[in-house]
């Protein structure tokens, strides 16, 4: 299979590694999201592993049908310059462009899309996948009103990737790690997770989400998840993240030292909203409130999780389409929309030499040892070889 195949019809949306374009099958007339990926980027970036993880995780969640709520990958192909992944398009758009329109979400409305985001992390878990960037870029809006989860470049496959040494250290070490109360109770996060749990130490994911137990380059397992995804509940009621700063260095630290503090004259952070988000939000990952416990707690009370998996909750919003133009991109930004509907093409910023995330070191290898493509593994030329 080639991008031949496909007529490419526009730009939904573009990053320093590719495009995201929205296409029609020739063959089937079949609509698809076309993730396409420079291979220039991922190997001077030595961002290949991400970008095998991401398609790793993408097969798994195909093969097993029983999450919902994670995009479906219907096709994998590359050339000399691109690696293309076919994705299920979704034409809602995002979670981060409902909070730039309306700044925050009503309870109801952040209710329905927490229930449906713990839902689909917790199938990702079942499947040994952490998901490590869940932010609202990564949430999408699907044309019925429920949630998809996305872009798994940064996820750890327990089945398939080994774990990386830390990216980072130097943090100053929160007193909750050290306090009395915690050591005589509970062993060290490290023995605790590695005792009943697989872990990993790769420093990832976007700032304002990070657990303290990344930021601090320890062991850890699927509470990170928990964390950005209280991170996101807090965000949805107020605007702004819980520890909102002008630079990262400040905002980790408040993330590990300051308390959490909330609007007590609003009425989104009622007391059963304060106690959710303080469990979801607690430092200590071994202490940090579990799915299975988070779904029993009051907040959640008037919400069956079989009807959430089910999807028969009828979502707080509906993307306004046209029900007559299956291509419909209203919800997307029209910066994007303008651009030429290719894969390559002339843009400044991010030609070789101006990229704004300049690579430093020698690039990866475009060929293994025995002189194969590197990008070789990752053809899937239709979704019955899954």
């Amino acid at each position: 299979m080639t991008i031949d195949a496909f007529e490419i019809l526009r730009v939904l949306g573009k990053g320093c590694a590719g495009k995201v374009l929205l296409v029609r099958k020739k063959d089937t007339q079949e609509l698809f999201a076309i993730k396409a990926i420079t291979k220039r980027h991922v190997l001077a970036h030595r961002e290949l592993e991400h970008t095998r993880t991401e398609q790793s995780v993408l097969k798994t969640c195909a093969r097993d049908k029983s999450n919902p709520f994670v995009v479906r990958l219907h096709y994998s192909f590359h050339d000399e310059d691109t690696l293309y992944l076919a994705l299920d398009f979704h034409p809602g758009a995002d979670l981060a462009s409902q909070l730039a329109n309306w700044g925050c979400l009503g309870r109801d409305r952040a209710r329905f899309y927490i229930s449906e985001i713990i839902e689909g992390v917790e199938g990702l878990h079942r499947a040994g996948i952490i998901y490590r960037d869940l932010k609202p870029e990564n949430v999408l809006i699907a044309a019925d009103g429920h949630i998809v989860l996305t872009d798994f470049g940064l996820s750890k496959d327990f089945g398939h990737n080994q774990v990386i040494p830390p990216a980072t250290d130097g943090l100053p070490r929160p007193h909750w790690l050290d306090h009395p109360s915690r050591s005589a109770s509970t062993p060290p996060v490290a023995s605790w997770l590695g005792t009943y749990r697989e872990t990993t130490t790769t420093f990832c994911g976007t700032a304002e989400y990070l657990a303290p137990e990344v930021l601090l380059g320890e062991p850890y397992s699927y509470e990170c998840d928990i964390w950005s995804a209280g991170t996101m509940l807090y965000e949805m009621l107020a605007g702004v993240t819980p520890f909102m700063a002008d630079n990262h260095a400040t905002m980790y630290r408040r993330v590990l030292h300051d308390d959490l503090r909330f609007d007590e004259q609003s009425r989104q952070f009622d007391p059963d909203t304060r106690a959710l988000i303080r469990g979801m939000l607690q430092r200590d990952p071994v202490l940090r409130i579990t799915i299975p416990r988070l779904k029993r707690m009051r907040y959640f009370n008037m919400i069956s999780w079989d009807f959430i998996r089910l999807k028969r909750y009828a979502p707080p919003f509906v993307p306004k389409l046209n029900p007559d133009d299956p291509t419909d991109t209203s919800q997307f930004d029209d910066a994007f929309l303008q651009m030429p509907p290719e894969v390559r093409g002339t843009d400044p910023l991010h030609e070789p030499g101006n990229d704004r995330d300049e690579p430093k070191g020698e690039p990866q290898p475009a060929f293994d040892a025995n002189g194969r493509d590197v990008f070789d593994g990752c053809a899937l030329a239709s979704p019955d070889h899954l």
